[in-house]
């Protein structure tokens, strides 16, 4: 079917081309000239949502292909406003030609660096094959696929990263990375055995999205420490090094005292993931306060 449309495409190209500087090309916008080369099966044209796998080569006109840039990667559509108004017009297995003015050329979307003596007129050639395309369920899919084949050099990674990038001042200790507010730094410490209310936010290190999270305002969540099944092992932790009164800190729990290297029972945290929790001591209710006599 595809194959069919192709003499129209030919005759609506030669009809709107005119003089062009791009042999067999037609004028898209001023400064902007554009070629099919090649009609692959495809039978869907690319929307926002959707990534793409394009080959891109760009060079001076009638340089040699790929001479000034050369890469074949995915690009989100949605991210590469600029980029994604040329691969709109490709269907998988598709390639073109631009011909287009350096001034008018999103430099940066498709990952090249626009040379200093690149002036606005001056003509790039652009060469585009769509390779592949996937749609947001698809890339979401793929993204799970490689979230749960996490490795423990995966999270060796993560944590090298995390804690090479942040300014903050950790220290270790019971297997974990801790940094205490000043107000977790007074009085008796939490107990084993004690009911306590913490409020905490959990976040992912290599992307900082919450995964889990209990508020003051909601009333925090109350467990008595050292009762199996309540909180995480590194939870525990970090909750005994906080005082009863009240304190705040922060903590870097690795994956063997977090969820371990199949992840959350939920599947919200993938195997060998290190978290990072903020956690709040609050103060005793008075029902606390007489469980704990």
């Amino acid at each position: 079917m595809r194959r069919g449309v192709l003499p129209v495409i030919a005759i609506c190209l030669l009809a709107a081309c005119g003089p062009s500087p791009l042999p067999g090309g037609s004028r898209v916008s001023d400064g902007v000239y554009w070629r099919l080369n090649t009609l692959g099966e495809g039978e869907r044209f690319p929307t926002d949502s959707d990534s793409v796998m394009v080959r891109v080569r760009m060079s001076l006109k009638d340089a040699a292909p790929g001479s000034l840039f050369s890469t074949e990667r995915w690009y989100g559509m949605a991210g590469a406003p600029g980029a994604a108004d040329y691969f709109t017009k490709l269907h998988s297995g598709d390639s073109a030609t631009v011909l287009l003015q350096a001034g008018k050329l999103p430099w940066a979307e498709f990952g090249a660096i626009r040379p200093a003596s690149a002036v606005d007129t001056m003509w790039i050639e652009l060469e585009l094959a769509m390779r592949a395309m996937r749609s947001l369920e698809q890339s979401r899919m793929m993204q799970e696929a490689l979230l749960q084949a996490r490795t423990e050099l995966d999270e060796d990674s993560i944590l090298g990263v995390y804690l090479a990038d942040t300014a903050q001042h950790w220290r270790k200790a019971y297997g974990l990375w801790y940094s205490l507010a000043p107000d977790a730094k007074q009085g008796a410490r939490v107990s084993y055995g004690e009911l306590v209310t913490i409020a905490y936010t959990a976040t992912f290190l290599d992307n900082g999205k919450v995964f889990d999270k209990e508020a003051e305002s909601t009333g925090g969540l109350t467990f008595r420490l050292g009762d199996p099944g309540q909180v995480v092992k590194g939870m525990e932790i970090a909750t005994s090094l906080l005082p009863r009164k009240g304190g705040h800190g922060r903590f870097i729990l690795p994956s063997d005292l977090a969820f371990g290297p199949t992840g959350s029972s939920s599947g919200i945290v993938p195997p060998w993931t290190p978290v990072l929790y903020e956690v709040s001591v609050l103060p005793p209710k008075p029902d606390q306060t007489q469980a704990a006599r």
